[in-house]
């Protein structure tokens, strides 16, 4: 007959540290992966901001060209030269718009002077201190 030899016994010692070791692994990366993460979303955040920053300045930009258009067109339509000055005060974004006549001093093929020639300029003053805009746009009038 053959004796049994008994199994010997493993202690629970280094397989608890094991596990604990395993523990603290994980844990460090679930760290890793949070701080990732969080700048990650940081970032997209600050894009997001920054995007909706830019939309809102060129719609701004495009209404203040709206309202240059809009009294070029109106001073354009008055019949007289004293009448082509006018001045308007955009309340809702804060600029003040102004037209300003300048006569021309042209000459035809011929050497004569042309008359009626006008540059009709619109100016759009931002009263905002912290940020000025002072933006223009201009037409020739002929009114013979």
């Amino acid at each position: 007959m053959t004796s049994r030899r008994p199994a010997p016994r493993r202690s629970l010692a280094p397989a608890s540290a094991r596990d604990h070791h395993a523990r603290g692994y994980v844990l460090l990366e679930i760290i890793i992966a949070l701080t990732v993460f969080s700048i990650s979303i940081a970032g997209l955040a600050n894009s997001l901001h920054a995007s909706i920053d830019s939309a809102s300045t060129l719609k701004r930009q495009a209404s203040i060209r709206r309202g240059l258009e809009a009294i070029l067109a109106e001073a354009n339509a008055r019949p007289k030269r004293e009448d082509m000055i006018l001045t308007y005060r955009d309340d809702s974004l804060g600029i003040d718009y102004r037209t300003e006549v300048t006569d021309l001093r042209w000459t035809n093929r011929d050497g004569q002077p042309v008359n009626g020639l006008y540059l009709l300029r619109a100016t759009a003053v931002d009263g905002r201190p912290a940020k000025p805009l002072h933006d223009s746009a201009e037409v020739y009038v002929y009114r013979p």
